[in-house]
């Protein structure tokens, strides 16, 4: 999934990310306010990010998955800089994915995007 968004090209992203995402994913920021609703917003937000940054560094840490039948949890650790609007920024966290296995697949239903304490 993050190579989709990560390695393009751009006008792919929304093909490869739809292969990964529910018809009815949920995203949402720092503070679990729905940033995102339903997949094809969930995908333009991942295009909106790459097409207006530059990303210059991202490490993406190993998955830790929890199964539970036809569901699962998966948390795993990020580092970015990216630059934005002539701004330069870096950021760590952590995602927060749930996913659900449907038709033989597991497609990611909700993310939540979970900034380190005291990033900016």
């Amino acid at each position: 999934m993050n190579d989709a968004w990560l390695k393009g090209p751009v006008e792919e992203i929304p093909a490869r990310l739809s292969a990964f995402f529910h018809p009815d994913m949920v995203i949402r920021g720092a503070d679990l306010h729905a940033v995102g609703r339903g997949r094809d917003v969930c995908i333009q937000s991942y295009v909106d990010f790459v097409t207006q940054t530059v990303i210059r560094e991202c490490t993406l840490g190993e998955p830790e998955i929890d199964l539970a039948g036809d569901s699962a949890a998966a948390v795993y650790s990020w580092e970015m800089t990216y630059e934005l609007e002539g701004q330069e920024y870096s950021e760590a966290g952590a995602d927060v994915l749930m996913l659900a296995r449907a038709d033989g697949r597991w497609l990611v239903t909700w993310r939540a995007i979970l900034p380190s304490v005291g990033q900016d």
